[in-house]
């Protein structure tokens, strides 16, 4: 499965398990309350995606899923190229920028 970046916390997503196309092409069935305007229909991980549909009932978004770990980078560096998530300038897999430059992602401070 693809891998994107959450544009709003900077993790690492799957497509499988986040909502980047479903937000994208249908942003109205969502309730957006709690998330802000800026990111309604963007790709965002599953933590960051509204927790509940536009008639109230839970979307079983707004926390993590827990498949994977959760994996930060610098928020709007990577892209999607040919199916993986790779480094906007260098063109690195995101893999093997992080082990080329050394960075912690396991901190979502460091956003």
């Amino acid at each position: 499965m693809p891998l994107y970046q959450c544009v709003k916390c900077g993790c690492v997503e799957n497509t499988a398990t986040g909502l980047s196309i479903v937000l994208a092409r249908t942003p109205s069935l969502f309730d957006w309350t709690d998330v802000e305007e800026i990111y309604k229909g963007e790709k965002l991980c599953s933590a960051c995606a509204p927790a509940h549909y536009r008639d109230g009932t839970p979307s079983g978004y707004g926390k993590w899923h827990n498949k994977f770990r959760r994996d930060y980078l610098p928020k709007g560096m990577f892209t999607c190229v040919d199916y993986e998530l790779v480094h906007s300038e260098t063109k690195e897999p995101y893999a093997v920028w992080v082990k080329r430059t050394g960075w912690d992602i396991t901190n979502e401070d460091k956003q």
